[in-house]
């Protein structure tokens, strides 16, 4: 079985260099499936030496973070 997580593990130099360069991420779906999402991408994260919160935090302001759970 593969998850979502798995993906962003796997494409993680990528999608952390299309978010530095003003890519957007859009998550969809159960909300019992963002602390997952959010725990990979924390972990990746600091794994490239970024603190998770301030990048969430920028991602956030320059309105590249959309979140539409239920």
């Amino acid at each position: 079985m593969m998850y979502v997580q798995d993906k962003i593990e796997d494409y993680s130099e990528e999608l952390f260099n299309l978010l530095d360069t003003g890519a957007h991420i859009y998550f969809c779906g159960l909300r019992g499936m963002m602390p997952g999402f959010q725990v990979t991408l924390q972990r990746v994260a600091e794994s490239r030496g970024e603190k998770w919160d301030e990048k969430l935090a920028k991602l956030k302001k320059n309105k590249q973070w959309h979140v539409e759970v239920y």
